[in-house]
């Protein structure tokens, strides 16, 4: 797999988990389903959340740490399912800002 391959795969999973997360009502009814609480607002949920769980309030809420952990793991993903070599992972997760 050649990595241009590989970086657009990564790009493309990670904007549309970016998108998704922070652009649609998701937060909310993932809050409805694991909370039994309703959030009217995505910054609801985000306030909650903090409230719960501070480490991972804080990484869930920021932009830059959410695209650092999903590149990570779509680059674990890619490398053990299409066997590329172990540097995948480094490459994905160091292009995170794009």
């Amino acid at each position: 797999m050649l990595f241009l391959d590989v970086y657009i795969m990564r790009l493309l999973g990670l904007w549309s988990f970016m998108v998704l997360w922070f652009l649609s009502p998701f937060k909310m009814t993932l809050g409805k389903i694991l909370f039994n609480k309703e959030f009217n607002t995505p910054v609801d949920f985000d306030d909650y959340l903090f409230i719960k769980n501070k480490v991972l309030g804080k990484l869930l809420s920021c932009w830059i740490c959410t695209s650092f952990w999903t590149s990570l793991l779509i680059g674990i993903v890619i490398y053990f399912v299409y066997s590329t070599p172990l540097t995948t992972p480094l490459i994905t997760f160091s292009t995170t800002l794009v």
